[in-house]
């Protein structure tokens, strides 16, 4: 039989074991996630670490590239590509010549190439200044001098026509409001590359002949400025001139004048936004 104390220590066994068995499943239960969160650390630890291994691969691969692409030599044409593509390519569009602001003087040499009886040569100037790289304002004055041509003196000495009462023109004076839509670069001789602008221009003025008269006149024409330095360039323009004036009858008629002047353009004052 059992005895009194024997069955008091199975009672107390019996009352104990539910939370002896709680006390070690929460026990494991605390080593289980200690064990998930150090492997957790251990796996991101893992993953750092081949991240800085890969970046520390990449740097040291985009310096010996770029080291590689400094020692390359371009020499010709086919050399372009052994050069590294752009990751971004921007063009500019800007002039060279900046007239934005600034005064255009120019001066040259006038020749008029369809009167069939004189020969017209003589001096330009004008003076102009830009609102904008496209639009600009400018005064112009041509004196021309006319000297008999073959035909002329062959009318005077085998027909007995009298050559001072022909139409002659002596000089121009007028206002032109400059369009300059077209910019851009030319090879000089394969060697030099030159930036020009063309423009065209339309304007109004006052004719005076050899007869004394001063007929008013409407002018259209186009030209280019070959750049030389920022504030300087090559200028040729080549104008029509047509007024009225009174004829040999004494009848109003109207005249042609297509004059081409060559020279050199001064822009001032010195650019300082370019």
């Amino acid at each position: 039989m059992f005895s009194r104390n024997t069955i008091l220590t199975i009672l107390v066994s019996a009352l104990m074991l539910p939370q002896i068995v709680r006390a070690q499943t929460s026990a494991a239960d605390e080593i289980d996630e200690a064990t998930t969160n150090q492997a957790a650390d251990l796996d991101v630890s893992a993953v750092e670490s081949e991240m800085s291994k890969n970046l520390a691969k990449q740097k040291a691969s985009s310096k010996a590239s770029s080291s590689s692409v400094k020692e390359e030599k371009i020499e010709t044409f086919s050399d372009l590509g052994k050069l590294a593509q752009f990751s971004e390519v921007s063009v500019i569009q800007k002039r060279y010549l900046p007239k934005t602001g600034r005064f255009q003087a120019f001066a040259g040499f006038t020749y008029s190439t369809n009167d069939p009886w004189f020969l017209g040569l003589g001096l330009s100037g004008k003076l102009g200044y830009f609102l904008t790289e496209e639009w600009g304002v400018e005064l112009a004055y041509t004196t021309l001098s006319n000297s008999e041509k073959s035909s002329v003196q062959d009318l005077r000495s085998n027909q007995g026509v009298t050559t001072s009462s022909l139409i002659t023109p002596k000089s121009y004076l007028g206002g032109d409001l400059v369009w300059t839509p077209v910019y851009g670069k030319m090879s000089l001789g394969n060697r030099k590359i030159v930036p020009f602008d063309m423009y065209f221009s339309l304007g109004a003025g006052s004719t005076s002949t050899a007869d004394s008269q001063n007929a008013s006149t409407m002018r259209l024409a186009t030209g280019q400025i070959f750049a030389i330095t920022k504030g300087m360039g090559f200028r040729w323009d080549f104008g029509w001139n047509r007024y009225t004036a009174k004829s040999i009858d004494a009848s109003q008629t109207a005249f042609d004048n297509f004059l081409l002047t060559m020279g050199m353009s001064f822009f001032f004052p010195e650019a300082k936004y370019r």
